[in-house]
């Protein structure tokens, strides 16, 4: 009898590892990524693969020994490099479909004809609205005969109606406002005038990109539509099979919403479904805070609870195992189809169908080489997936639990699970290691010991049971560790959030889900009966969900906040690539070895999270970077001592309906890409949103010392930001004209506005805070969003007192309004630079024609963070030096 498994040492090491497709599927990844940064051609490509699979097969064939088989399978591996890279080189040589569509993406109004090529959902911002994706096939614009175009725009639709929270002042104010329609199902033909526009990224260092995950959904425009401006056609487009599977889901939805009120019915259409269109931002911040927001997304995780619970019905109903596997496979791909159909649901659906294969034919299932197969199939399918955080994050979870947390648990609980089966069947210990049969003695002991308290009956079904829970909790809480500890880096790279309550959050979570899943379930499918059926799982699962948003709260919201964590250093990035492959190798090795790789593990996490990439600044110059925000204001300065200040965060327009954070989505994550993790000072110049709407993320994520500003009418958007400022224990300053003061070396000065200024709600960009600041002999002047009234007041105060406006560097007011920047201000200011905060093609036009001329005329060399991204101007004493991202 052995005493423990057969230990690897034991086997010839010139064998070909158990799990050969794990290291085909790492040269396959690694070709894809030599062509990506590295372009090799497609023909070098095939004969390599072809060279190196043939070597292998004649190695194979002239095998007597394992060294031969090793080279065969050396061989093997290999050949998968440059099939990788040929994988994605036919990807990327591959037709682009065409997207004529691209042609009438100019701002103006035109009609599109085409058909629903999803569903619509409505989507929970600053209000309700709908979002749905248009198959065009033709258009024109007014008076024009239709064209035959392709391409697929996804568009908002409002009801015209109320201007959510705008109190926006300009010459251009007046933009039609719209709010929320009726949903329109796939297939339906429809008539639409909207605007289009193409899709564009914010170019700073660090932000997410865009245009790439709208491409890679098929998303040629964006646009938006009056729900008035929508006409229904007769006839139906598409598919036949997308229209039955748009209906079954539609189906499903509205189910949910019938048996779950508000707001329980779109969490479960989001866990159950992936329809996340009625979860609101802060619901889902909540989820993201206690790192349990993989609730929210249907995963791979979601599927297995699935296949899981279709397996224990099987059981039950004794079905044999040939229908059973053929149930649970129809069923499960089946659910699938139901869902987006996102890369965690195809790898998820492919290793369920592989287990489930190889149980039917017989054959031994290798998790490790399971999730390989699945990674292979996908990333041939589509190389780009390789880049994808969703992928990235679901295969490294995966790869964890089978690549170390089987290997761990097979040495450490599985054998404690065996000795616990048939407890009170005392000839089994004869069958089992010494070690396990001394534990079955035990929990026999602690039983009868209990037996005298509460009699032996219940004792002995108590203590087994409690010692299963037990160790069922230790394998929860290891393989949670586990995978918050391997998911570090790339939550980091992507996400820049790290909590530690998502430990136990998910330990907590976990087991609710797995009741959830199948109690909604069968709620759904029995409500199409009789909704008194269904009313025992509505319930279940209504307190399976009230149990995780409980959780979520205390772990997500405000009682325990989570930790922002800036891009990781390069050493950081290393050691966490290192220890993994360590880990990976040594899991299946002798214990000690496996406690110091998992260690190693846990301490390059601990790099990752402490030790960020170094901040740069410049020991001899002032730094000026205008932040690309879009349409507003963000400016961070950087003094020579590398003190920061950032003056304006950016926002969304008061007329948005989206629920975008541009101080969380845009401005965070650029300054968490250069390093930073905290600001010395903020400020903003004046109360509207384009300005100010994100300081609030940011006081939240960098907490700065101080927070600057100039009186302001109290609107209740910039109380807010002052409540926040105080709940994080930021000094207020309130900035006065004429105040004069040093940060950090850097003088400053106050110009506006004045003392006797009258603060009312229609006045705000004529309120803004306008700083002039000097360093080394140059100056720059920061002058916020005033009009040509107070340009002019700005003229005669300097004139009053003798002082000259001449800049180096000019922030141009109102992002290039007409209604500023006049002759007068520019022939007083006389910049050579000047610096245009605006966003591409905004609904204003800004910057106008006629500023940019008199910019030209004045001999200003202007820089456009709408044309350019973001800018940088370094000032020192030998003048200013501008800089452009590229």
């Amino acid at each position: 009898m052995l005493d423990g498994p057969i230990k690897p040492e034991t086997i010839s090491s010139r064998r070909p590892p158990a799990a050969p497709l794990f290291a085909a599927t790492v040269f396959f990844s690694a070709g894809i990524l030599l062509q990506c940064y590295s372009y090799r051609p497609a023909t070098l490509c095939f004969i390599s693969a072809a060279a190196l699979a043939l070597c292998s097969l004649l190695a194979l064939r002239l095998a007597r020994g394992g060294s031969r088989e090793l080279i065969a399978y050396a061989g093997a591996v290999l050949a998968f490099l440059p099939a990788g890279a040929l994988c994605a080189a036919a990807h990327q040589s591959g037709p682009v479909p065409a997207t004529t569509v691209l042609q009438y993406a100019g701002g103006d109004e035109v009609t599109l004809t085409g058909f629903v090529a999803r569903t619509g959902s409505l989507r929970k911002g600053r209000d309700v609205h709908e979002s749905l994706d248009f198959a065009v096939t033709e258009a024109n614009y007014a008076g024009e005969t239709p064209r035959t175009v392709t391409g697929i725009a996804r568009l908002n639709l409002y009801v015209p109606g109320s201007r959510p929270n705008f109190t926006w002042e300009s010459e251009e104010d007046g933009l039609d406002e719209i709010a929320a329609p009726q949903v329109y199902d796939y297939g339906q033909r429809l008539r639409i005038r909207a605007k289009l526009r193409p899709p564009a990224n914010y170019r700073n260092p660090g932000n997410m990109d865009y245009v790439g995950w709208l491409r890679g959904q098929g998303i040629a425009v964006l646009g938006s539509a009056k729900s008035t401006n929508i006409d229904i056609l007769p006839g139906l487009g598409g598919s036949r099979l997308e229209r039955l599977r748009w209906r079954a889901r539609s189906s499903v939805l509205k189910r949910m919403e019938s048996l779950w009120p508000a707001p329980y019915a779109g969490l479960f259409q989001a866990m159950v479904l992936g329809e996340r269109g009625l979860v609101s931002r802060d619901q889902r911040l909540e989820f993201q805070r206690s790192g349990t927001f993989h609730l929210l997304v249907v995963s791979g995780m979601n599927v297995a609870i699935f296949a899981v619970f279709l397996l224990w019905m099987t059981r039950w109903l004794r079905l044999p195992m040939e229908y059973a596997i053929l149930s649970v496979v129809v069923l499960t791909c089946g659910y699938a189809w139901l869902t987006e159909m996102g890369a965690p649901i195809l790898r998820s659906v492919l290793m369920i169908v592989a287990y489930q294969i190889a149980a039917l034919l017989n054959r031994g299932r290798a998790p490790l080489n399971t999730v390989s197969l699945a990674a292979l199939v996908l990333l041939a399918w589509n190389p780009e997936a390789l880049f994808d955080p969703s992928f990235q994050l679901t295969f490294l979870a995966v790869l964890t639990i089978a690549g170390i947390g089987v290997p761990l648990f097979t040495r450490t609980t599985t054998p404690l699970r065996e000795a616990l089966d048939d407890i009170g069947d005392i000839r089994r210990d004869l069958t089992l290691r010494p070690k396990q049969a001394q534990f079955r003695l035990d929990v026999r002991a602690i039983s009868a010991s209990l037996a005298q308290l509460i009699g032996r009956r219940p004792a002995n079904w108590l203590v087994p049971k409690l010692t299963y829970a037990l160790v069922a909790t230790a394998e929860l809480a290891l393989l949670s560790a586990l995978m918050q500890i391997s998911i570090t880096l790339p939550t980091v790279w992507y996400f820049h959030r790290i909590n530690a309550h998502a430990l136990w959050a998910n330990m907590v979570v976990l087991p609710l889900t797995s009741l959830l899943m199948p109690a909604s379930m069968l709620a759904v499918a029995f409500s199409y009966l009789a909704n008194w059926i269904a009313a025992p799982f509505v319930l279940a699962a209504r307190w399976s969900l009230q149990g995780i948003l409980l959780t979520v709260h205390w772990s997500g919201g405000a009682q325990l906040p989570d930790l922002r964590v800036a891009m990781p250093a390069l050493v950081a990035i290393a050691a966490v690539g290192l220890s993994y492959a360590l880990a990976l190798l040594l899991a299946r090795r002798h214990r000690v070895a496996t406690a110091v790789s998992l260690a190693m593990l846990a301490l390059s996490a601990w790099l990752v999270i402490g030790h960020p990439r170094p901040f740069v600044h410049h020991p001899q110059q002032l730094e000026i970077t205008a932040i690309d925000i879009g349409q507003g204001d963000s400016f961070l300065l950087v003094t020579p001592g590398g003190h920061t200040l950032l003056l304006d965060s950016g926002g969304l327009l008061g007329m948005s309906h989206s629920d975008m954070d541009i101080g969380e989505d845009v401005v965070s994550p650029y300054l968490w890409e250069r390093g930073l993790t905290h600001l010395d000072a903020v400020a903003f110049s004046h109360g509207h949103s384009d300005h100010m709407g994100g300081m609030t993320a940011i006081v939240r994520n960098f907490r700065p010392h101080e927070i600057w500003y100039a009186p302001n009418y109290p609107s209740h958007e910039v109380e807010s930001l002052l409540t926040a400022a105080d709940r994080f224990h930021v000094t207020r300053i309130v900035r006065h004209h004429g105040e004069r003061f040093d940060f950090d070396g850097i003088h400053f000065e106050v110009l506006s506005p004045p003392v006797d200024w009258e603060l009312k709600p229609r006045g705000q960009d004529d309120a803004s805070m306008v700083l002039r600041l000097s360093y080394a002999g140059h100056t720059a002047l920061l002058a916020g969003d005033i009009h040509k009234h107070m340009e002019k007041l700005l003229v005669e105060d300097a004139g009053d007192h003798h002082r000259s406006l001449h800049v180096d560097l000019l922030k141009v007011p109102h992002h290039g309004s007409n209604s500023s920047s006049s002759d007068e201000f520019l022939d007083a200011v006389r910049p050579d630079y000047a610096v245009i905060s605006s966003g591409i093609r905004n609904p204003f036009h800004h910057p106008r024609t006629e500023v940019i001329d008199r910019l030209t005329q004045h001999r200003a060399k202007t820089y456009r963070t709408d044309m350019l991204g973001p800018v940088t101007f370094f000032l020192d004493a030998d003048g200013v030096h501008p800089s452009v991202a590229r």
